[in-house]
């Protein structure tokens, strides 16, 4: 999708939501951080990790990075409740075996 047509899917649903709702999320966007990222490796319970991603949205973390060496990262719908829609999850799982490092590098080249 291009970037005209998100525009006019955007004006659209805006149309649906009141003027003060629409303020709101303009006012929550403003205040996430990038300056803070928060890492987890290898969590095995869906419910964790959906607590992560829970934790990130509330605290307005917008960058969860994901390190998938022995276990892949599952949310659970249940526990996140859709804050995983308004955080980035950023999966380092490319490599054989370690993902760390190249998670760790990419951290501090950015």
């Amino acid at each position: 999708m291009n970037l005209d047509h998100q525009k006019i899917l955007l004006d659209k649903l805006l149309e649906l939501i009141t003027p003060e709702r629409v303020n709101r999320f303009y006012e929550v966007i403003q205040h996430r951080t990038n300056h803070i990222r928060v890492v987890v490796e290898d969590i095995f319970q869906p419910q964790n990790a959906s607590a992560v991603i829970r934790s990130c949205d509330c605290f307005g973390i917008q960058n969860l990075h994901i390190i998938e060496n022995k276990n892949k990262y599952k949310v659970n719908p249940d526990v996140a409740l859709g804050s995983s829609k308004w955080v980035n999850l950023l999966k380092h799982n490319s490599a054989e075996g370690n993902n760390t490092e190249n998670c760790i590098n990419e951290l501090k080249k950015n």
